[in-house]
């Protein structure tokens, strides 16, 4: 008989003494074959269970009688706090109640591909979940939450611990998860009670650590570590861990896919401006939008012209700006608030200037010049779709100037929990699959 089952039979008849209960005690604790051995002859689980359902919604101390024995010798003690600690439920297939270690908190238009419930609010085992469109945020039963941006596939599997396979997210560990461990392709992340975001290309390819607060450990598969405090960065690939980088507000690239009315075109007078002038940050497809205020801002806003110059007023009755969003590149929509809330400003006027070129931010026309026509919100998780702004405001205020020629203005209003997050884009005339602004008119 081997010696680990001769302690459990010497054990179930109470004849170890103190230095063989800690011996037991650690064999236990190294040995995961030895614990579930012991579990089967001693039937604890189910006591476990029994004393759980009694003592859960009073809070008292749990106190521990395994079945058909009279008193609780330290050494049983001693290996129920330990199951307790290591979440025995996870080893055990033959307990009645689920292994749940996590909650589906947030759907936002969000599409599974899962073996597991996705639907908000649903308890979730340890299994592999892949988000094909939409924003998801998962709550880990130790309190870590991670938010995916599709498309991203991750693997749950118990209170502090994930897999990210392929895709975007932002882990948020508060001091009751910390050690929550992220792994990825390559390597794995420790979370120190911070929060931090990954981007993994898939395996092979590299994967990107950005801390937003906090500081995490990066591990690679060759025993390297590296440290990573507040706004530092760096990247995993099979070679190993690269350097760290100190980030400033720079905004990081990310992999997306493609996106669509009497109505009078733009007809090409349409740009992006961007605060710092830095023009290798615009697109000439895209109207880019977003409200940046980190210490380097890459605020931009889109200016929109159209001339009116045979329209009679008179006959206008309704009037609605339609602008096309279009999947973005940039940025991650991970770092957004659930809902971003737009303002679009008009002027009657602002010629001179040519279109089809860059404008400097200082150029544009001022905030305090321009007039509200109206705002609108786009979810975080939708990156296409058309919209139209359609507004008491907007008609009034085209009916009272009955000019030639306006220009809109459209800024973000809401700001974003890094300065990496998505730039909103709409379509530009030049873009390739959607169709640039209009100024629908009804009569």
């Amino acid at each position: 008989m081997k010696k680990e089952e001769e302690l459990i039979n010497r054990y179930l008849n109470e004849d170890l003494n103190e230095d063989e209960l800690h011996e037991f005690d650690q064999l236990l604790r190294k040995d995961p074959k030895l614990r579930r051995n012991f579990y089967d002859q001693t039937n604890v689980i189910s006591a476990l269970e029994e004393e759980f359902e009694k003592t859960e919604s009073s809070g008292k101390v749990i106190e521990i009688q395994p079945p058909k024995l009279r008193f609780i010798p330290y050494g049983l003690a001693v290996a129920a706090s330990l199951i307790l600690s290591i979440g025995i439920f996870a080893v055990y297939s033959k307990t009645k109640t689920p292994n749940y270690v996590a909650t589906l908190k947030e759907n936002e238009n969000a599409a599974w591909e899962s073996s597991l419930p996705t639907t908000a609010g649903s308890k979730l085992t340890p299994g592999t979940m892949n988000l094909k469109a939409g924003v998801a945020t998962i709550l880990f039963d130790s309190g870590a939450e991670i938010t995916m941006e599709a498309p991203c596939k991750i693997d749950i599997q118990d209170p502090i611990r994930a897999k990210l396979y392929q895709g975007n997210l932002i882990v948020k560990a508060p001091e009751s998860a910390k050690g929550f461990i992220l792994e990825t392709p390559d390597g794995y992340a420790v979370d120190h009670g911070t929060s931090f975001g990954v981007f993994a290309n898939g395996p092979g390819k590299e994967t990107t650590f950005n801390v937003l607060e906090g500081t995490i450990s990066v591990h690679s598969e060759q025993g390297e570590s590296l440290y990573l405090n507040q706004n530092e960065s760096t990247k995993l690939t099979q070679g190993g861990i690269g350097t760290k980088v100190i980030n400033q507000s720079t905004e990081i690239i990310t992999k997306k896919t493609e996106g669509k009315s009497i109505r009078i075109s733009s007809d090409g007078k349409n740009l992006t401006i961007i605060r710092n002038n830095q023009f290798e940050f615009l697109d000439p497809d895209l109207l880019m939008v977003k409200l940046d205020t980190g210490g380097k801002p890459y605020e931009r806003r889109s200016l929109i012209n159209f001339m009116t110059s045979e329209t009679d007023w008179s006959e206008i009755k309704d009037a609605g700006l339609r602008i096309n969003l279009v999947p973005s590149r940039w940025g991650h929509r991970v770092y957004l608030p659930i809902t971003n809330r737009f303002k679009v400003l008009a002027v009657a006027g602002f010629t001179g200037i040519e279109w089809n070129q860059t404008l400097n931010w200082e150029e544009a026309p001022k905030i305090e010049d321009c007039t509200e026509v109206g705002t609108f919100e786009i979810p975080r998780s939708q990156d296409s779709g058309s919209i139209l702004l359609k507004t008491p405001e907007l008609l009034k205020f085209l009916k009272y100037n009955q000019s030639h020629e306006y220009t809109f203005i459209i800024i973000r209003e809401t700001s974003e929990t890094k300065g990496s997050g998505l730039v909103h884009t709409f379509a530009s005339d030049s873009h390739p699959q959607s169709s640039g602004p209009s100024l629908e008119l009804s009569y």
